[in-house]
């Protein structure tokens, strides 16, 4: 109804299937995918950053949880159990500030917003209250840490912002809002203070952490803009809109294409059409079908 076909829902169970393959004994997934067991080095281009396990278990679970599948039902709910399980292990609670940290060497506020976000979306899918305070303490954390002047995140708490982290943060608010766990309108106050510093053709584009026009920025802007409240017609998000169709899907820019892509699903009609008829079928050619990397990408 939306786009999807026979074709591409076969490439997202190929791409589950490999995640699931890569699963570690703890429940947990990590970047150096080279260290699951049954993976035992027969997939190339293993990564490096083995120590951020947060970062790697709440990709992998929004992954599973985007198609459905969550600790409750699906083929594998087991699967999800075990990695939920696994990220609410490494919550470090500060009972004294009544947060919870999800943050790692290698991810930072990354791999916190990431993980934080794959807890709030198994709360929101299937309200197991079980899932609710680790989700609140981590969101705690996402507010905690946010620069109290600029209104944005970076790499460790209370740092001024940039468009890219800050970015996940309020995609995890997002997600959290629709579970309906609390977040402080000052919080989002602040965050609109932070991409308008960051904006320029009067919001049409994004910079890092100045006012600029980046692409990858641009589309993690507009997505926010979304998300807080702007209309597909507001004119930022026409004009916005216009300068990611026309200049993707981007065949190495991965950021770039997740970003868009949601804003483009927002906005729907021909435009959307067409980009999800572009990136679908980019996607599904450089998917791999060989041997024991079928179904993952590089």
């Amino acid at each position: 109804r939306l786009g999807g076909n026979a074709n591409t829902e076969a490439g997202v169970v190929g791409g589950l299937d490999w995640l699931a393959a890569h699963q570690l004994a703890d429940g947990g997934w990590s970047f150096n995918h080279g260290e699951s067991l049954q993976c035992k080095g027969n997939c190339g281009n293993a990564g490096s950053v083995g120590e951020c396990r947060t970062g790697a278990t709440g990709l992998a679970l929004l992954a599973f949880l985007g198609a459905g599948e969550t600790h409750k039902s699906g083929k594998y709910r087991n699967r999800v159990e075990v990695g939920l399980n696994f990220l609410i292990s490494q919550l470090k609670v500060d009972t004294s500030a009544r947060h919870g940290v999800l943050s790692q060497p290698g991810g930072t506020m990354y791999a916190h917003g990431i993980a934080t976000m794959a807890l709030c979306e198994a709360y929101a899918m299937t309200r197991d209250r079980s899932l609710l305070q680790p989700a609140q303490l981590a969101v705690n954390y996402i507010v905690f840490a946010q620069d109290p002047v600029g209104g944005g995140w970076r790499y460790q708490s209370k740092q001024p912002g940039d468009t890219s982290i800050s970015g996940w943060q309020l995609m995890t608010f997002k997600v959290a809002h629709n579970g309906y766990l609390t977040i402080p309108s000052n919080a989002i106050t602040r965050a609109v203070t932070f991409l308008n510093s960051v904006q320029s053709d009067n919001g049409a584009r994004y910079g890092y952490t100045d006012p600029g026009a980046g692409p990858a920025t641009t589309a993690s802007g507009l997505l926010c803009r979304i998300h807080l409240g702007w209309k597909k017609d507001h004119p930022a998000i026409e004009r916005g809109v216009e300068f990611l169709s026309s200049t993707g899907p981007s065949l190495s820019n991965a950021y770039f294409n997740y970003h868009s892509n949601q804003v483009l699903r927002h906005y729907g009609g021909e435009k959307w059409s067409r980009w999800n008829s572009q990136l679908s079928a980019q996607l599904l050619r450089s998917q791999d079908q060989v041997g024991h990397q079928r179904g993952s990408w590089y």
